[in-house]
């Protein structure tokens, strides 16, 4: 795929095929990452990203909706799933009794960091045989672009300080 120059973009040729190749890298990583998902029985990855967004704290569902890129309504949705659940509680905000706070409860926590070891123990088994130094690199290209589409965006899409 050689979207770099079909999009026009001044990038020469050997850094517009290095670039469309990180793009489709990245974009097999995350279908990849996502059957494994699947396949470990967390089917409901947009449940689960929307508790990883209440790891640090309690949030208005407006806020998670915009992190989310998402109508209210649909983080509403969720929550009430997380809430039936016992994953997270929602009280109203005292600053606006019209707006909810929500959290994750201590169960909550439980399944998130769990899903958090497996997630890490899966990608620590992918990288056992690769050098240290590539894992390293690695984390630099993807901080990096994480970064760039959290400027091009009014809203980050990724808490920061979570893994």
């Amino acid at each position: 795929m050689q979207l770099a120059r079909e999009i026009d973009t001044p990038l020469p040729g050997p850094q517009a095929d290095a670039v469309d190749a990180l793009s489709d890298a990245v974009a097999d990583l995350v279908h990849a990452v996502v059957h494994a998902s699947r396949q470990s029985g967390h089917t409901a990855l947009p449940v689960f990203e929307l508790a990883r967004l209440l790891a640090h704290g309690e949030r208005r569902l407006g806020e998670l909706a915009a992190q989310r890129g998402v109508r209210q309504s649909v983080v509403s949705r969720q929550v009430c799933e997380l809430e039936a659940r016992g994953l997270v509680v929602r009280r109203p905000d005292p600053a606006d009794a019209r707006a909810a706070l929500v959290r994750l409860t201590p169960a909550g926590r439980e399944l998130l960091d769990g899903v958090a070891r497996t997630r890490r123990r899966a990608f620590h088994d992918a990288l056992a045989r690769h050098p240290v130094a590539d894992v390293q690199a690695a984390v630099r290209v993807a901080r990096a672009l994480t970064d760039e589409f959290d400027h091009l965006s009014p809203t980050p899409t990724t808490p920061r300080g979570q893994s």
